[in-house]
């Protein structure tokens, strides 16, 4: 019976982490959404989340803390052009829960816009329309407490 426990706890450890993710495709890029489990956390104040974009052998990938929601849609500019879009915010009342737009090429894998306070009008100028998204966001905080993570 302890080698059983034993031989459970090895492999357990020697798992890659489980992480909680959204992926969408655009254009001939994956978009990967998520929370990291990997532990140990870099703060005990949120869960890391990060965005990835793969296309063929190349990626970019970025991270953030200290959000509560995070989506992404696969939409195009005025111009036919695909483009990743995305939203980073806060739950808070002190939140721009309407702004916090990302754009990302996914062809040249290029980041456009960073989310920001301020994003929703430079986010609305390259698209050529207001930034929307297709799928509710992931919930951070709602995610990490299902993977077991020790965040408020």
């Amino acid at each position: 019976m302890l080698r059983i426990a034993a031989c459970t706890l090895l492999a357990s450890l020697c798992a890659p982490p489980v992480l909680a993710e959204q992926r969408l495709q655009c254009a001939d890029a994956t978009v990967t959404i998520g929370v990291d489990a990997t532990l140990p956390l870099l703060t005990s104040e949120s869960a890391e989340v990060f965005l990835r974009v793969e296309r063929g052998p190349r990626a970019t990938l970025l991270r953030y803390y200290s959000i509560d929601l995070i989506g992404g849609a696969c939409d195009s500019d005025a111009n036919g052009e695909p483009r990743i879009v995305y939203q980073a915010v806060c739950n808070g009342t002190a939140c721009h829960t309407m702004s916090n737009w990302g754009v990302i090429n996914p062809v040249t894998l290029q980041v456009l816009l960073i989310p920001a306070d301020d994003s929703l009008e430079p986010a609305t100028r390259l698209l050529g329309h207001r930034p929307a998204l297709t799928a509710a966001p992931l919930n951070v905080s709602v995610e990490a407490h299902r993977l077991g993570l020790a965040t408020p």
